[in-house]
């Protein structure tokens, strides 16, 4: 399952999830039922249908779950569980309880159904054998033992279900850090949008086509000059006052560039002489987060200490060896 139906199986999620979740709240009454009903059999092979049921939609939920946790890069590609990098990434973290609450479910669910199964193919034989009043209750009935399960069930899917939740519509604390990095990209005038950084396409390109860049974290990528610098930059000779360069980058996928893009890069020479610097990546991917210290979003310009490595490289580097 490739390409749009896998895109339309992830992205069903939230339908997917309410299937097994009423299910199981169904399965604990159906099983009580079976203690009081004149036909006890009729409700424990009730109770069987519904733990299958449940079972199955269970593992759907889940696997859709995952797709489309990889698909908005929460989850790295390949991999199960997001990665929090810091503290402050809230989301990863409930995330990873959200996900492990849901296999604890799978697997609780599993034990049930197969207690349920036990029990009929214990007791069918016995059924057969003597009329009902006959036998012991706990003998007609469906147990003890799935129906603790059927409840541990529940929790676990109740927990899941509430995490998730919490994800799509916030609480307390998805809230405040949520209103913590707003905050932060807001506090600078300029800080939401690095406008000629990304205007790029309107400046004169520097190469024919994009080529890897082991220095830009061995990505695709593809420089960019303003007018005024162009010859200059191929000539090797440093950017003029006001001019800039912008390195447009895009992922490599097996040793091809892929359309996943990557980071923006520009540097500018100021009025002053001095050369300054800029790094956009509006989305981080989980599994690059590591190059931005955890963040989901970067955007740094000149004197950020975090340009500190891009100012080295280029002066050890000259002028146009490396935009």
């Amino acid at each position: 399952m490739t390409g749009p139906l896998l895109e339309l199986f992830s992205t069903e999620h939230p339908a997917f999830v309410h299937v097994p979740l009423g299910l199981v709240i169904v399965l604990p009454i159906a099983i009580g039922i079976s203690y009081k009903a004149k036909h006890p059999h009729t409700w424990k092979l009730a109770s069987f249908f519904i733990a299958s049921l449940a079972f199955i939609g269970s593992l759907v939920a889940m696997l859709s779950g995952l797709f489309w946790g990889r698909q908005i890069s929460l989850i790295p590609p390949g991999g199960l569980f997001p990665m929090a990098a810091s503290e402050k990434q809230v989301l990863q973290k409930m995330l990873q309880l959200h996900e492990i609450a849901a296999l604890v479910g799978v697997i609780i669910g599993l034990f049930c159904l197969i207690l349920i199964w036990r029990w009929s193919k214990e007791n069918n034989n016995d059924r057969r054998a003597a009329p009902a009043k006959g036998r012991r209750l706990t003998d007609r009935v469906v147990g003890l033992a799935p129906l603790l399960f059927s409840f541990l069930w529940i929790a676990s899917w109740g927990f899941c279900g509430k995490l998730g939740g919490i994800m799509v519509f916030g609480n307390e604390e998805t809230n405040k850090a949520a209103a913590a990095a707003d905050k932060a990209r807001k506090g600078d005038a300029e800080a939401d949008l690095p406008i000629r950084a990304l205007d790029y396409a309107s400046l004169e390109p520097a190469q024919a086509a994009p080529s890897r860049s082991k220095t830009h974290g061995n990505r695709w990528a593809r420089v960019w000059v303003t007018a005024s610098g162009i010859d200059g930059y191929k000539a090797g000779k440093p950017l003029p006052v006001g001019a800039y360069a912008v390195l447009s980058t895009v992922e490599d996928a097996h040793g091809k560039p892929s359309q996943e893009p990557g980071p923006l890069y520009m540097r500018e020479t100021q009025a002053d002489g001095k050369v300054s610097f800029v790094f956009y990546w509006p989305r981080v991917p989980e599994s690059r987060r590591g190059e931005t210290g955890g963040e989901d979003f970067a955007y740094w310009r000149s004197p950020s200490e975090k340009l500190k490595s891009c100012a080295t490289c280029h002066a050890n580097a000259g002028p146009a060896t490396k935009p």
